[in-house]
């Protein structure tokens, strides 16, 4: 009975498999059969209409898989003649390990006759029917690579270039100095850098920017920019880094350097750091309570009225501090004075307290004071 199962099941795959080959020709090649870890290749679907009885669609869906990162690259779709199609799927693909990899598809056929499709453009657009059709689904055998390891760690695998820009080399202490590296090449789009190491001497911010990220047969098409803005009491060096690299093209391991920059601070004026103000906490008593609650009652309808007089002037005030209000905690806002706000010395004492409620838990400053401080100054600044 086991056989006789069998031989049916033979018998029913060999029949599927027949009726494929009557429908459309196809085949999938790579560009490379021995490519390194990460290194780009191109894969070719071509699918070519067969039975020219009706109207043929073909897709097609890479399975995912650990071993591997693909995208497609492009869908060309041709009508040779009529009932004639001929569809060509273009991926970039990165083998993510080293060995015997297999990169699978979902390959579908669906097959609809002229009077199916001239349903499709009949009626109004609000009863638009959708195409019937008759699927068939193509086992198609897996596409094998040899991948090859690389012998030693790298940062990037590819072309790849670095170059830099620094506004200035030497600046007042708590001024930002702003730095930037502009990274350009091609290959594999998945890395982390880090240009400037760590120093707790350093107050550092940094932002990526992904200008261009687009996939080539020849890989992914980069330029990233990183912006650092720093802010430091004291001299420093920014050392010169080493950025490993292997060009799968030239098969060569190459390093980038970037770099050193040395720069000098100019000491702050600790006059200037000095909060001589003083707030002495007051206790509550119950007149004080009850004549504010007075005051309010009596200007209450003033209050209303100059509210409503100038309820477009007011937002036009508070949208030029909108930046500094929606901050919200020390750190957010001392980025905003060390980029927005960077050669105005009079906010130097500020970046002081904002540093002291940032980097000590016990600081006594207060951080709404702080903003209220800032919007003072800026509007003595405008008037």
């Amino acid at each position: 009975m086991k056989n006789i199962h069998g031989r049916w099941l033979l018998l029913l795959l060999i029949a599927s498999g027949l009726y494929a080959n009557q429908l459309v020709d196809f085949s999938l090649r790579a560009n490379k059969e021995y490519p390194y870890v990460k290194e780009a290749v191109e894969l070719t679907f071509t699918a070519e209409q067969k039975d020219r009885s009706d109207v043929m669609f073909f897709f097609l869906e890479p399975k995912k898989s650990p071993d591997y990162k693909i995208t497609l690259l492009k869908k060309e779709a041709n009508e040779l003649a009529y009932h004639h199609k001929k569809t060509t799927f273009h991926y970039l693909l990165f083998p993510l390990k080293s060995g015997k990899i297999a990169i699978d598809f979902n390959f579908t056929v669906k097959v609809a006759s002229d009077e199916a499709i001239a349903q499709v453009y009949e009626g109004s657009r609000d009863n638009v029917k959708w195409i019937e059709t008759d699927n068939t689904h193509i086992s198609l055998t897996p596409l094998e690579l040899q991948v090859k390891a690389l012998p030693q760690d790298v940062d990037l695998v590819g072309e790849f270039e670095i170059n830099s820009q620094i506004d200035k080399t030497s600046i007042d202490a708590y001024e930002a100095l702003h730095l930037k590296y502009f990274l350009k090449g091609i290959g594999f789009d998945e890395f982390n850098l880090e240009l400037i190491p760590q120093n707790d001497a350093l107050n550092i911010f940094k932002n990526i920017t992904k200008h261009y990220n687009k996939a080539s047969p020849k890989g992914y098409e980069i330029q990233q920019e990183y912006s650092y803005a720093i802010v430091a009491s004291q001299d420093f060096i920014l050392p010169s880094q080493s950025i490993h690299c292997f060009s799968p093209q030239d098969n060569r391991y190459y390093t980038l350097k970037t770099k050193e920059y040395k720069v000098h601070v100019n000491p702050a004026n600790t006059e200037t750091l000095l909060d001589r103000d003083e707030y002495p906490s007051e206790p509550f008593f119950y007149e004080k309570v009850q004549n504010f609650f007075l005051y309010v009652l009596i200007f209450l309808a003033g209050f209303i009225s100059a509210k409503i007089l100038h309820r477009e002037k007011k937002k036009d005030k508070k949208s030029a501090f909108e930046d500094i209000y929606n901050t919200t905690d020390a750190k957010e806002l001392l980025f905003l004075l060390t980029n927005k706000y960077q050669n105005q010395k009079e906010f130097y004492p500020l970046h002081h307290k904002l540093e002291d409620i940032v980097y000590n838990k016990k600081s006594t400053y207060k951080f709404q004071q702080i903003k209220k401080e800032i919007v003072k100054i800026i509007k003595g600044l405008k008037s």
